[in-house]
């Protein structure tokens, strides 16, 4: 891992969107409060730098294309040799040919008078974000550079009052790191330099727990947090979250005073949500073991044990004491996330949940979702709608893909599922203990969850990166935003749902989502045959479909109602067939024989099992559960045997 990140932060270049970059800049640095202390401590604030960048970069280009732009014109004027300035003529050749490094640099006073900033700043900034020649005697900075040593800080080579302009000059995705590194070593002398840099970071962690909060709003469709910076009574000892229950008593158990940055609580799904906005040093950047270690000890071994210490509270009581007083219930709660939401970037880090597992970084069974807030803002701008975030968050948090995947960048994995992958077989095991019969799975569904291979995700973000770049202006061409597609009925119900924010439209909207592509065409092509079927008709004509997975098992319920039929009955039928088949939960949408959908019922609770409703339901006239899925249900009859001599056809019902 300590060698992985190094190669990232070399071979990645651009690692963030400019627009997002500049806007988390902004964002931080354009702070009253934080401007003041940037330009006390270092001489310049954001927008200097921003001015000088531009007029730098605008010098390089006048040169540039000044140049290729003289030799063009007298190239095609056509004019005799001898009205040519030859002079001229052979600097600007030279320029192009020989002595381009002439087109980068710059001076302090051509940079200043074209940005509109003061000499003295613009020097400032030059020269904080150059490297010198080493002294005599000193390491070479080749040598420095295959040491592991990272030249910082970064932006350009200074020779006197020259300065030569380097790919990614004042990127916006280096500059925070960059100023930080200018207000830590003014920290370090202590007094006012030092109060500065506390009030920077309280500054910095204010302002990524309100960028998380929103973003996660907007990726949630406009669902509020249910807390910011909530303080709330934990126990010390993560085993013993049972006994934090509403009833607990005045010393059972010890327990102290924690504090969760965010919570979501909404249609059944919880997500804790746990910021860190504290850089990962050099040194770890370099590929320092020792330290990589300790920074993320410090950093995402705190921020998980803090989101799965309210996660076990969540699940085992359904609620938390705010204090020794004050009790909130928060049922019913039946899906729980994690989230880690880093200001940094981590590359290959978040993507290596399998070995921070194994080094004891995280150390729960669960493990959280890391993600940086560039990522986050791309992942916004992106989602179409919240059911496909939370069926890329069930995924993204599976152990297996924990153990069977890796990566160098978030971007790629999200990218994959846009694409319709990013699925792993489930086990087999699991999914038979949520049938209602006991059977064992078949020998070839354990064969092919066992034989899964690793996947190495490659770059799969140049859809994105177009979209990206012809918002930005940094590409002619406006492509398309990437888009997961899902099929024509599953899209109405999300788009429906979601518009009012009907019961089940965000978990039961990621169960279909998680449907294959087959699985979602077999079933829009079953509710179309049952929309024609009902014209003309006089009752519902209904399709009933049972699924199960890492979050429960489900019924599935669609009914096609012709004008005048009544629909009371269904809501009867429904909760029979749900307790018949023991899902935990249960969804019935209503169609028009036209297929336009008009209503839906959600349950998110199975009924309690007792014998007078197990008698009731074994007296409906329900399909029994061997049909339904036992050695002869759909999909699983034996094929018959050809006779000889002609083709037999199989009517198989799917």
């Amino acid at each position: 891992m300590a060698g992985e990140f190094p190669a990232y932060e070399l071979s990645v270049r651009g690692r963030q969107y400019e627009s997002v970059a500049a806007e988390l800049n902004t964002g931080l640095f354009g702070d009253v409060s934080i401007r003041t202390i940037v330009k006390d401590a270092l001489g310049f604030n954001l927008d200097e730098i921003r001015a000088v960048r531009a007029a730098s970069v605008g010098l390089l280009n006048q040169r540039l294309f000044g140049a290729r732009d003289r030799i063009g014109d007298i190239v095609q004027s056509g004019v005799s040799a001898d009205a040519v300035d030859a002079r001229a003529f052979l600097r600007d050749l030279n320029l192009m040919v020989s002595e381009c490094r002439r087109f980068g640099a710059v001076t302090t006073a051509d940079v200043a008078e074209l940005a509109k900033v003061d000499s003295t700043t613009t020097k400032a900034i030059l020269d904080f974000f150059s490297i010198a020649r080493p002294a005599v005697g000193e390491d070479s900075l080749i040598t420095s550079f295959v040491r592991g040593d990272r030249p910082a800080p970064w932006g350009c080579i200074s020779d006197a009052d020259e300065y030569l302009i380097l790919n990614g000059f004042l990127g916006e995705d280096e500059l925070r790191r960059d100023i930080e590194r200018g207000l830590i070593a003014g920290a370090q002398t202590g007094g006012a330099a030092m109060k500065a840099w506390e009030k920077y970071v309280r500054r910095r962690a204010a302002y990524s727990e309100s960028r998380a909060a929103t973003l996660l709003s907007t990726l949630m469709r406009g669902i509020r947090p249910q807390w910011k910076g909530q303080k709330f009574l934990g126990p010390t000892v993560l085993e013993d979250a049972d006994k934090l229950t509403r009833d607990m008593g005045p010393n059972d158990p010890e327990r102290r005073e924690y504090e969760s940055d965010l919570l979501f609580v909404h249609d059944g799904v919880a997500i804790c949500v746990e910021v860190k906005a504290g850089s990962i040093t050099d040194k770890a950047r370099g590929g320092n073991a020792k330290r990589l270690a300790s920074d993320l000890e410090k950093t995402l071994r705190e921020g998980n044990d803090q989101a799965d210490r309210l996660a076990g509270l969540l699940r085992n009581n359904q609620g938390v004491w705010l204090n020794e007083h004050e009790w909130i219930n928060l049922a019913p709660i039946k899906e729980i996330h994690s989230i880690i939401v880093m200001l940094d970037d981590m590359g290959p880090l978040s993507l290596s949940m399998n070995e921070l597992a194994l080094k004891g970084i995280i150390d729960t069974p669960d493990v959280p979702w890391i993600v940086s807030l560039h990522d986050l803002t791309v992942l916004s701008r992106t989602t179409d709608c919240g059911a496909q975030f939370l069926e890329y968050l069930r995924r993204r948090r599976e152990r297996k893909l924990a153990t069977m995947v890796s990566g160098a960048d978030e971007l790629d994995l999200f990218m994959w599922f846009l694409n319709g992958g990013m699925y792993l077989e489930p086990d087999p095991q699991d999914i038979a203990a949520q049938l209602p019969l006991q059977r064992p799975p078949k020998a070839a569904r354990r064969r092919r969850y066992n034989d899964q291979p690793r996947v190495r995700v490659g770059t799969l973000t140049d859809p994105l990166d177009a979209w990206f770049y012809g918002m930005e202006g940094l590409s002619r061409i406006r492509a398309p935003k990437p888009t997961r597609r899902e099929e024509p009925w599953v899209e109405q119900y999300l788009s429906a749902s979601e518009s009012i924010k009907s019961p089940g439209w965000l978990r039961f909207g990621a169960d279909l989502v998680g449907l294959s592509g087959a699985a979602q065409r077999r079933i829009g092509s079953q509710l179309r045959q049952q929309c024609h079927r009902a014209r003309g008709g006089q009752r519902e004509r209904t399709l009933t479909t049972h699924g199960a997975g890492a979050w429960g098992s489900w019924l599935l319920t669609l009914a096609a109602i012709p004008g005048g039929a009544s629909v009371d009955h269904l809501s009867h039928y429904v909760d029979a067939k749900q307790y018949q088949t023991a899902a935990s939960r249960a969804l019935l949408v209503l169609y028009r024989p036209d297929g336009s959908m008009f209503g839906s019922r959600y349950r998110g609770d199975p009924e309690p099992r007792t014998p007078e409703r197990d008698a009731e339901v074994a007296a409906l006239p329900l399909q029994s559960l061997t049909a339904m899925f036992g050695p002869t249900a759909k999909g699983s009859r034996p094929k018959k045997k050809r006779p000889r001599g002609g083709r037999a056809r199989e009517k198989r019902k799917r």
